[in-house]
């Protein structure tokens, strides 16, 4: 079992850090966590509604190229105004869509 919490004060070093661990660490399942307190309209301030897609995106192509499987579990995200759609665009990331 790998826990991996990213962690960088710029989306794109954010990212970076998410798709270099998601794809050197070879494992049979990927669990998302999926907080949505770092959006910009929330405390964290930092990551866009299409930067979650993003990392929907890379767990599912992570999970396909390790050959196993992916799931979200829903933990933060308090600004209700943008919550929903955060949670969409993770699922749609993970979907593929």
């Amino acid at each position: 079992m790998t826990i991996f919490n990213p962690s960088a004060s710029h989306p794109e070093g954010y990212l970076k850090s998410v798709q270099d661990h998601l794809f050197s660490s070879k494992v049979d399942l990927i669990g998302v966590s999926a907080g949505f307190d770092n959006h910009a309209e929330d405390w964290g301030g930092l990551l866009s509604t299409a930067d979650y897609k993003e990392i929907g995106r890379l767990v599912k192509k992570a999970s396909i190229m390790h050959g196993g499987g992916c799931f979200a579990i829903l933990e933060g995200g308090y600004n209700h105004r943008v919550l929903g759609q955060n949670v969409m665009a993770l699922i749609e990331g993970m979907e593929g869509a």
